[in-house]
C-alpha cells in the first residue's frame, strides 16, 4: 500500500512538473515563434477547442458516456455572452458567468433523461440534440438573429466589456482557459468522483454492486464537463465577434471536440492536448491551402488524416508511448557474442 501510494506521489509530481513546463513553453510562443496573425489565430483557436475538448474528456473519456452534444455547452456560453452584449447591453463579463450557470442547469436538465441511456444510443440523443438547438436558434431570429448570427458591437479597446484591440490578450486569455480545465481535469481524475467515473466506464453493473451511485456519478460528471465548454464558447465568441448557429451549434463543432480527444487518446489527462495541438492547426491550415480546391475537399483531407491515425493506434496517440514500451519489453534480449574456441580451451586447461 506504501509502495503504491508513493508510486502516485511520484506519477502526480511528474504530471505537475511536465505541466508547469508545457504551461511555460507556451506563454513563451509569441516571443520567438508567432510572429504573424494568421499563426496568432491558429494557436488562439487550438486552445479555445482544447479547452473545450478538455471537458469533454470528464463525461466521455473518464467515463465512457460518448457524446456528441458537447457544442450544446459551447453555443449557450457563446449566445449568452454574445446576446447579454449585443441585444441588450450588458457586460460581456456577466454574460461569461451567466453562460456558465445556464450550460450546467441544461446539462442537468438533459442528463436527466439522456444519461438513463447507454453507449450509441447516449451518443444518438446527444448528437440529435445538438441539432435541435441549432434549428430553434436558427427558428428564432428576433431572439437569436437566426441564421444571419449575431455580430458583437466594435467598443475598440475596452477591457471592461471583454474587448481587446490587441489579439495577443485573447491568446493568453484562451491559455488560461486551457490551463484552468486541465487542472480541474486532472483534480476530477484523481478524485473519488474520477474513480467512481472509471468504474462506471469499465463495468457500469459492478461498480453499482460496490456501491457506486452510477446515474448521480454521470450527472455529476456531465455538469463539470459543461462549464469548460461555456468557457470555450464566451472567449470564441468575444475573439472572433460573430456566432450563428452552425459555429455554435453545429454538428461539425460537436463531432471535432469530440475527434480531438479520440485523436489524442479520450480518456488520458494528456490527450485533448495533443488533439488540439494536431488537428486544430491542420484544419486551419487545409481550410487555408486548399480553398481553391472543390468545397469540402479540405475536409476529406483532415478525414483521411483522422482515420489513419485512428487505424495506426485507436485508442489514440497517447497510447504509442505505451506501445512502444510494450514492444520493448516483450523484444528477445541480444544474443551473447560467440566465444572464440581457443579461449574456451585455455579456460579448460587452466581448470584441469
Amino acid at each position: 500500500m506504501i509502495g503504491r501510494d508513493r508510486r502516485i506521489t511520484r506519477a502526480a509530481r511528474s504530471t505537475g512538473g511536465v505541466s508547469v513546463a508545457v504551461l511555460v513553453l507556451v506563454a513563451s510562443l509569441p516571443l520567438w515563434f508567432i510572429q504573424t496573425y494568421f499563426v496568432l489565430s491558429v494557436a488562439t483557436l487550438t486552445l479555445i477547442f482544447m479547452a473545450a475538448s478538455l471537458g469533454w474528456n470528464v463525461i466521455s473519456g473518464f467515463g465512457g458516456q460518448i457524446s456528441f452534444g458537447h457544442s450544446i455547452f459551447f453555443g449557450l456560453g457563446a449566445y449568452s455572452s454574445a446576446l447579454l452584449q449585443a441585444e441588450y447591453g450588458g457586460n460581456a463579463y456577466v454574460g461569461l458567468v451567466l453562460g456558465v450557470v445556464i450550460a450546467v442547469v441544461v446539462a442537468l436538465l438533459l442528463g436527466a433523461v439522456t444519461l438513463r441511456l447507454r453507449g450509441i444510443y447516449f451518443s444518438l440523443a446527444t448528437f440529435a440534440l445538438t441539432l435541435v438547438f441549432a434549428i430553434l436558434t436558427g427558428h428564432y431570429e428576433q431572439f437569436t438573429g437566426g441564421e444571419v448570427g449575431l455580430t458583437l458591437p466594435l467598443l475598440g479597446d475596452d477591457p471592461g466589456s471583454f474587448a481587446f484591440s490587441d489579439k495577443l490578450v485573447f491568446y493568453y486569455i484562451a491559455l488560461v482557459l486551457a490551463a484552468l480545465a486541465f487542472a480541474g481535469g486532472w483534480l476530477v481524475q484523481r478524485s473519488r468522483l474520477g474513480l467512481q467515473l472509471r468504474a462506471v466506464a469499465v463495468d457500469q453493473e459492478a461498480a453499482q454492486a460496490c456501491g457506486v451511485l452510477a446515474f448521480r456519478v454521470k450527472l455529476a460528471g456531465l455538469a463539470i464537463s459543461a462549464v469548460p465548454g461555456a468557457l470555450a464558447g464566451s472567449v470564441y465568441v468575444q475573439y472572433i465577434g460573430f456566432i450563428d448557429p452552425d459555429s455554435a451549434f453545429g454538428a461539425a463543432l460537436a463531432t471535432q471536440i469530440a475527434v480531438i480527444a479520440f485523436v489524442g487518446g479520450a480518456g488520458r489527462l494528456w490527450g485533448p492536448v495533443i488533439g488540439a495541438v494536431l488537428l486544430v492547426p491542420l484544419q486551419q491550415l487545409l481550410n487555408s491551402q486548399l480553398s481553391a480546391y472543390p468545397a469540402g475537399f479540405n475536409l476529406v483531407v483532415y478525414a483521411l488524416v483522422v482515420l489513419v491515425i485512428l487505424w495506426v493506434e485507436p485508442r489514440g496517440l497517447m497510447s504509442l508511448r505505451r506501445r512502444a514500451r510494450q514492444a520493448g519489453i516483450a523484444s528477445p534480449p541480444p544474443a551473447a557474442a560467440p566465444r572464440p574456441a581457443g579461449a574456451a580451451a585455455t579456460r579448460e586447461g587452466s581448470a584441469g
